[in-house]
């Protein structure tokens, strides 16, 4: 199956599609936060409650992590039919429940009151942490968040693009990518997918999607629509994208033809979505989505109630004929190194399953939602990133996200070392685990008295790691030892008590006074 199509690139600026330009500030108008004496929290064995603190139903989950090792979830607030808001919530650690508790808010803006499609990925702006995207139905607006701090949303910096978007569909955004427009010098940063109503001169195009640079510092950005020169986007849905460092790879599916549309953009080479010289018509199917490592690119996608797969090994110049996966809706793929997680619902249950052959060759499905037929089948019910996987689930009666680790725990580890010694002495610890999908380990040592080793790594799986520690004080502690995987999961702590009491001390200062009696002395006692 090809993958390249012939585009003639434009050579003029008179070509390309309008520049947006400005942005109009907005303003949070309602902040809504919890009070833990008004619920009460749910007592949770596996999967994790994120949302439904508030009235009303919440939709569309997005997952990601900033640089500081928060977990960071938007999500979609559905009050009623016609009030929308956009719900928030971080946490440095995704299995404390109380913590989502604590750190969530749902943000209502100034003159909006549809906010619809959410979507926030990391960022890789110098001030930055994250940016956030959105459509507005009732003020036909498309716009986001600039976040520097995700544990403070009074610093961050709202607005909405000034020349507007007619019946918004859709946006959303992907982990980094900053990129130097081709055509406008100023316009340099991530791009963004919207789809609208795109009425532009002689275009009137209906459900069009628009990948949009979005010129960060320069306070504009570049629409470039789908004008349909070459290959038939439009009516589009559901699109994906992920970003590699000089190039975008992505995916989108015709609502009439139900067609699965890749196309590939190097700003440095061609920034207009429409005209980029990469572009191919790969499936038959539905509800795309995209992921890619090295020259290697997944789509896995949706027809006649299977999800399947199509792969390239050569960045998309040719495509593989289509691979079954299994039973299904609504797929979603991220790569986390070169392994490949595809996740997706069937019959109202979450299954994970694995490729380390490029989308080749599938694993057997793993099950995340501990309670069976929970899950809501739907458009965009489900994310998986790194950070975990999230999903629309209704087990409490109404749409609420809830959240599980992507990766199984390392296994607990083997801690082996002395039981006893002297104070002001290192002595040496070892830890050693395995990981249930040969992800790389990193490993934490807690010393018993108020430190530890910080995350060490990373390690191969099965490669153990030795760490050395003094106490300064009499020691009567538990020395214990964690480790963690690719995808952040934490394995149980394995302890190990150590003792060294003070006059043990003394007995080897006086020997250390008197080398030869030492020395004969150890020898025989110790």
């Amino acid at each position: 199956m090809s993958g390249s199509a012939v585009v003639t690139n434009k050579t003029t600026e008179e070509e390309v599609n309008p520049l947006w330009v400005g942005k109009e500030r907005r303003q949070i108008e309602k902040a809504q936060t919890w009070s833990k004496d008004s619920y009460a929290l749910p007592t949770m064995a596996g999967n994790i409650q994120i949302s439904g603190w508030a009235e009303g139903d919440d939709i569309r989950p997005a997952i990601t992590k900033d640089s500081q090792g928060n977990v960071f979830i938007t999500y979609e607030h559905d009050e009623s039919l016609f009030l929308t808001s956009a719900g928030f919530a971080y946490n440095p650690n995704p299995l404390d429940q109380e913590a989502w508790f604590d750190n969530g808010v749902i943000l209502s803006l100034t003159g909006i009151e549809s906010l619809y499609y959410p979507d926030t990925a990391a960022c890789d702006h110098p001030t930055y942490e994250l940016m956030n995207i959105f459509v507005a139905l009732d003020t036909e607006e498309a716009g986001g968040m600039y976040i520097p701090d995700v544990t403070d949303y009074e610093t961050w910096e709202i607005y909405t693009w000034t020349s507007g978007a007619p019946d918004p569909e859709f946006a959303g955004i992907s982990d980094g990518g900053w990129y130097q427009d081709l055509y406008y010098e100023d316009v340099i940063g991530p791009y963004n997918f919207y789809i609208y109503h795109e009425i532009y001169d002689e275009y009137d195009i209906v459900s069009c999607p628009i990948f949009f640079h979005n010129g960060i510092d320069a306070e504009s950005g570049v629409g470039y629509f789908d004008g349909q020169s070459f290959e038939e986007t439009a009516p589009a849905a559901d699109p994906d994208f992920v970003n590699l460092a000089d190039r975008i790879h992505t995916c989108i599916y015709n609502t009439d033809t139900d067609k699965v549309i890749w196309k590939k953009v190097e700003p440095a080479v061609e920034s207009d979505y429409e005209f980029t010289p990469y572009q191919a018509t790969v499936a038959d199917g539905t509800n795309p989505s995209i992921a890619a490592y090295g020259t290697n690119v997944a789509i896995v996608y949706h027809n006649g109630g299977q999800i399947m797969c199509v792969y390239s090994s050569d960045d998309g110049e040719t495509w593989s004929q289509p691979v079954t996966i299994g039973p299904g809706q609504y797929p979603d793929v991220y790569a986390q190194g070169s392994t490949l997680y595809a996740g997706y619902v069937n019959n109202g249950n979450l299954y994970i399953v694995t490729s380390d052959d490029g989308g080749a060759t599938w694993s057997a499905p793993s099950q995340k939602n501990d309670q069976d037929g929970a899950v809501v089948a739907e458009e965009n019910c489900i994310d998986v990133h790194s950070a975990g996987v999230v999903w629309v689930d209704d087990r409490n009666g109404a749409y609420n996200i809830f959240y599980a680790p992507l990766t199984s725990a390392p296994d607990k580890p083997t801690l082996t070392g002395p039981t006893s010694g002297r104070i002001k002495r290192e002595h040496e610890f070892t830890a050693t685990t395995t990981d249930p999908t040969g992800s790389d380990v990193w490993y934490f040592f807690d010393w018993g008295d108020g430190t530890d080793s910080g995350w060490l790594g990373p390690y191969s799986s099965g490669t153990g790691v030795t760490e050395g520690h003094t106490w300064t004080e009499e020691a009567d502690v538990t020395v214990r030892a964690k480790a963690k995987n690719e995808g952040g999961t934490e394995s149980e702590w394995a302890d190990l008590a150590f003792s060294a009491p003070k006059n043990k001390l003394i007995i080897w200062s006086f020997l250390e006074k008197f080398p030869i009696l030492g020395n004969f002395l150890k020898n025989l006692f110790f």
